[in-house]
């Protein structure tokens, strides 16, 4: 279950096994990233905290699919991190076979210390969305997720104007940074409920929040999701 991480660290309750215990702790090794060529190991049971209380979706978020599905994967990534492309097609197949009842909502986590591409293309995505739309911030996402090793602010500006946007307004949006809060929203968000690292997506549902992390195999987000139903 890999993830890319800084170098901070979050404490962890012993209650974290009320509801994922024997779903994402028992047998499993989560692969830290500390640094792109130097990956270190770590018992994913070390990794997880008890649960977060992150804003709960709203209309302004990034989303696939219903506000109102009994369940929300909020997820909150970097366009640059191969572990947020590793787990983008497995929460898109989550929504897609769910039959309505998951929602996908994306926030911004660049981490800005070892992606000198993830904020400028996180600038880009949002300045996208804000002119022509949620679908046009995921056609965006989409194709960064597609093929990473394309990114750059020139790139950036190509998807917008192949996309629809005004190449005046959207230069003007990027090169002024014009939605930096949404993107430090999105990272003080993450750090505040333990995330250390990208993907970290908390599985929302009746009243419960319980975070994942990293690039896990769907079978295991199947499970907390399963485990949150049960309680609800």
């Amino acid at each position: 279950m890999p993830e890319e991480t800084t170098a901070k660290k979050f404490e962890v309750s012993p209650s974290v096994a009320i509801l994922v215990s024997g779903v994402l702790i028992a047998g499993a090794i989560l692969f830290v990233n500390m640094h792109p060529a130097q990956p270190a190991v770590a018992d994913a049971g070390t990794q997880l905290p008890t649960s977060a209380n992150v804003p709960a979706p709203n209309a302004g978020d990034h989303i696939i699919g219903s506000l109102s599905a009994p369940i929300v994967l909020v997820e909150y990534s970097d366009f640059q991190c191969p572990y947020c492309q590793m787990v983008y097609p497995t929460l898109k197949q989550l929504v897609s076979e769910s039959n309505g009842q998951i929602a996908w909502v994306y926030r911004e986590f660049p981490l800005t210390s070892i992606h000198p591409q993830a904020q400028p293309a996180a600038l880009a995505a949002e300045c996208i969305s804000h002119e022509l739309g949620n679908d046009a911030f995921w056609k965006f996402a989409d194709t960064i997720f597609a093929d990473q090793t394309k990114m750059s602010p020139a790139y950036y500006a190509q998807l917008a104007a192949q996309l629809g946007a005004d190449p005046t307004t959207f230069s003007k949006c990027v090169s002024s940074a014009q939605y930096q809060s949404v993107l430090d929203q999105g990272t003080q968000e993450a750090e505040s409920n333990g995330g250390n690292g990208t993907p970290f997506t908390v599985i929302v549902g009746g009243g419960t929040q319980v975070p994942v992390v990293g690039a896990q195999p769907i079978a295991n987000f199947e499970s907390v999701i399963n485990a949150i139903k049960a309680r609800q």
